[in-house]
């Protein structure tokens, strides 16, 4: 007898089924939008992250790049330019550099008396000041469009003028005797007089005339900008003389791209910071309109300088050197101060009187508009609060930039 197998379906159709159950998808309710976290600065400011509020999503967020000219629209209103010193207008402050070694002293020098103004407690409520003028502050500190703070309690500066004031030859033109000093930050000996009537200067060389910008790099050696040979000089003191000396004979100047830069013909300061990061020169080419660096690594020494009016240690032109143009003419009506902060560039427009940022391929990153007369702005510096002081060459005054 042969077996039947039966195969049974493995499944029925669902009429076959009979009250079969069929399960629901349980839906949830949308969840409400999370409630701001800020509506205001003060509510953000425990975080040292996120310190600001963006009121339109209620979020807290970062500082943005260029923060220290503010935050927020770029008008003068954004901030709030806190006054920390007034002198008289003919001062005509045009730069400002604190010392590195005394905390919250600020010293500022006047392009217009030839003088020197020093603030201690200058990031506080009620700094103490102090004005001086070196007794002989026509040949070694005239016309001062900037100061650089140096190495060991050293500061220079250098003289926009071709010492016509003091000197002229016998056709009645000026002997162009003029270049950066070196002064000792000591208050016992600096604007004091000595016995050869040659003031407190510690040092001193004299083939810049017309100097428009000063920054220090390191030991004695400074980077000057030349407007009378169109050039970025490199001055090496070497050795400081005894205040009031004049042996300058270790000295060393050397000559970089000598016609490729230009001064404002109004005698706008044009300052230059040296970056230590990448040994790059900086500087505000004012008569040019522009921002360009120079690369200090580059070039090799050619023949002596044209003029030789006083003995040193060496000097030359520098051949095969390297400028490059970072922010173009078009942007900026008179570049004039300049400064490397957290990666960007910062500088002054003195036509315009704004504050303007820039990353380091030129890129344009934020503005401010001071509202302050044209020609206002020239050096600035950052304090060690990290904020901005600046000076204010029309009106005699420094100011500090609180972003808020």
């Amino acid at each position: 007898m042969n077996s039947v197998r039966r195969t049974w379906p493995l499944a029925l159709p669902l009429f076959m089924l009979g009250a079969c159950s069929v399960s629901q998808v349980e839906t949830k309710p949308a969840e409400a939008p999370a409630a701001p976290k800020c509506a205001a600065d003060t509510e953000c400011t425990a975080s040292a992250d996120q310190p600001l509020c963006d009121v339109a999503s209620g979020a807290c967020i970062a500082l943005p790049a260029g923060h220290e000219i503010g935050y927020r629209d770029g008008t003068s209103s954004s901030v709030a330019l806190t006054q920390i010193y007034k002198t008289t207008a003919a001062s005509k402050l045009v730069d400002l550099e604190f010392h590195p070694d005394h905390a919250g002293e600020l010293w500022a020098v006047g392009y217009g008396d030839d003088s020197i103004h020093i603030g201690t407690g200058a990031t506080g409520d009620a700094p103490k000041w102090r004005h001086l003028i070196d007794p002989a502050a026509m040949h070694f500190m005239h016309k001062p469009p900037a100061l650089a703070m140096g190495s060991l309690g050293l500061v220079g500066t250098c003289g926009d003028n071709d010492n016509g004031q003091n000197q002229t030859m016998s056709d009645g033109t000026a002997n162009l005797f003029m270049g950066p000093a070196m002064f000792t930050t000591d208050p016992a000996i600096l604007g004091k007089a000595t016995a050869g009537d040659l003031g407190s200067h510690v040092d001193m060389l004299h083939n810049s005339p017309l100097c428009r910008g000063i920054a220090h790099a390191s030991a004695n050696v400074f980077w000057v900008f030349n407007a009378f040979d169109s050039s970025i000089d490199e001055v090496n003191f070497n050795k400081p003389h005894e205040p009031g000396g004049d042996d300058h004979s270790d000295g060393e100047i050397y000559r970089f791209v000598a016609g490729k830069v230009k001064g404002a013909t109004d005698g706008t300061p044009s300052h230059v910071f040296f970056d230590a990061e990448d040994s790059l020169l900086y500087i505000a080419d004012t008569g040019h309109r522009r921002v360009v660096r120079l690369d200090t690594t580059k070039g090799t020494k050619g023949g002596h300088l044209d003029r030789q009016p006083e003995p040193l240690k060496n000097d030359a032109t520098m051949m095969g050197t390297v400028l490059e143009e970072i922010v173009a003419p078009g942007t900026l009506a008179m570049p004039s101060g300049i400064e490397i902060h957290g990666g960007l560039v910062y500088v002054t427009d003195a036509a315009t009187s704004t504050f303007n940022v820039f990353d380091k391929t030129g890129m344009p990153v934020r503005s401010l508009t001071t509202d302050l007369p044209a020609g206002s702005l020239a050096g600035f510096t950052f304090g060690p609060d990290g904020k901005i002081y600046f000076t204010d060459k029309v009106g005699g005054r420094i100011f500090r930039i609180d972003p808020q």
